[in-house]
């Protein structure tokens, strides 16, 4: 009898391990970077674990989180996400923030290999609350409709939606966000002609005097990529910054990556090599 036991708890516990996974994966990079006074040396490591599952009646679930980071309702969330997903769509909770229009308006390419010298100097903010978030995604065909909310009270109150169509070379997407005291829509789209892509996004914040824009072009050459962007207001109190960068693909998740940006009269650049494993 106890064999017997032992055995069907060993076949349990195989099932079970069979129904759900955890993969590993990472990311990393170093180089050199200058603040527009001083060049320093910059490295940063990241290991993401990402777990799922699927339910015997198809409900799949989820969750991600980086190694040194976790979150809990009503304070900052470190970049880890809980979800279910089916036919009805997908239900994430966790560092989803940014909310529906973070998701799928997005950036318009930037420069630079990551480090904070040259990196999002393109980025234009979007509205949202800081902490535990919930957002929801569907997608049929080439329609993605995204809604978000944030925490139910007065600092934190945050809601969303977007909606993206994305046929096949060309994509256009719009978004509405909504806080307490602002609000802000967003349009960003983007084209791909051979080996050109350029995106373009605008965005208008109730609070601010005049609208944010941001263009960015990049060029495809073999392994390397080209970019160039120019962006105006990005921070919406009149910030003004062009950025020129090159990214070359080494193979086997690496890659060698420069660039130079005028961040509002100032000149600062970074390069380095960027890894994911």
């Amino acid at each position: 009898m106890k064999k017997i036991l032992l055995a069907t708890t060993v076949l349990a516990m195989t099932a079970s391990v069979a129904a759900a996974e955890v993969a590993v994966s990472g990311s990393a990079r170093m180089g050199i970077i200058n603040n527009g006074v001083d060049t320093e040396f910059s490295s940063r490591v990241r290991i993401q674990f990402d777990g799922s599952g699927t339910t015997d009646g198809g409900l799949s679930f989820g969750a991600s989180i980086r190694a040194d980071q976790s979150g809990q309702g009503g304070t900052a969330n470190g970049d880890s996400t809980v979800f279910v997903s089916g036919s009805f769509g997908k239900l994430t909770m966790g560092d989803v923030a940014g909310g529906a229009a973070d998701n799928l308006v997005g950036q318009v390419s930037g420069v630079g290999y990551g480090a904070s010298a040259a990196d999002g100097k393109q980025e234009i903010g979007f509205l949202g609350g800081t902490a535990t978030a919930a957002r929801y995604d569907y997608t049929s065909g080439a329609l993605s409709v995204s809604v978000g909310i944030g925490q139910v009270t007065a600092a934190d109150e945050a809601k969303s939606i977007a909606v993206k169509y994305a046929p096949g070379t060309y994509s256009v997407a719009v978004g509405f966000s909504d806080t307490a005291t602002d609000s802000q829509i967003d349009l960003l789209g983007s084209a791909t002609f051979g080996a050109a892509t350029v995106k373009a996004r605008v965005a208008d914040r109730d609070s601010a005097a005049d609208i944010a824009y941001a263009v960015s072009l990049d060029y495809v050459t073999g392994a390397a990529t080209i970019t160039a962007f120019a962006a105006s207001n990005t921070d919406f109190a009149g910030a003004d910054n062009t950025g020129l960068g090159v990214s070359y693909d080494l193979g086997g998740g690496a890659a060698v990556k420069a660039g130079v940006v005028d961040a509002n009269g100032t000149t600062v650049y970074d390069a380095g090599i960027t890894m994911s494993f």
